[in-house]
């Protein structure tokens, strides 16, 4: 008995001579790198629609719908543009005959613009600019045949 008492003496001495213990910290590095880049994401698609003399087909007509896309821009040298088609992609046989296109967009978010012709290049801000893209075909003989009709407008950002 006498032998356990001293065990249990000395594991209580053992106990309280412990203290607190020490608290260990360690760093871990984290690192990233965001690559400078533009993506284009498509919002809504456009609708054309003609005029009162059926001369022109456009999305600023009654009744048609600009095409919307979102740009985000990770980088300062990002420039954007709405390149006009050169064709329709779907016409009536002759719909599609003496056809000029002109494009048109505004720009609102991380970079502001007003109505600005298609070809000329906007430099987009860091952040989210929407853009709002109208298209127009014009007919320079004759009228528009009925029929359904469709082209695409290009936006780049390079």
């Amino acid at each position: 008995m006498r032998s356990f008492l001293k065990i249990a003496v000395a594991a209580g001495a053992v106990v309280a001579s412990s203290g607190h213990a020490f608290a260990v910290t360690a760093n871990v590095p984290f690192a990233g790198v965001v690559t400078a880049t533009c993506v284009l994401t498509v919002g809504t698609p456009g609708t054309l629609a003609a005029n009162t003399s059926f001369d022109v087909l456009s999305s600023t007509a009654a009744g048609g719908l600009p095409g919307t896309i979102a740009a985000l821009s990770t980088g300062t040298t990002f420039k954007v543009s709405a390149i006009a088609p050169t064709a329709f992609t779907l016409a009536p046989a002759t719909g599609g005959d003496s056809v000029n296109f002109s494009t048109q967009y505004q720009a609102s978010g991380a970079t502001t613009r007003g109505a600005t012709p298609g070809t000329t290049e906007t430099t987009l801000n860091l952040g989210l600019t929407n853009l709002t893209i109208n298209l127009a075909a014009t007919k320079s003989v004759g009228n528009f045949a009925g029929g359904a009709y469709a082209a695409e407008v290009v936006v780049r950002c390079e």
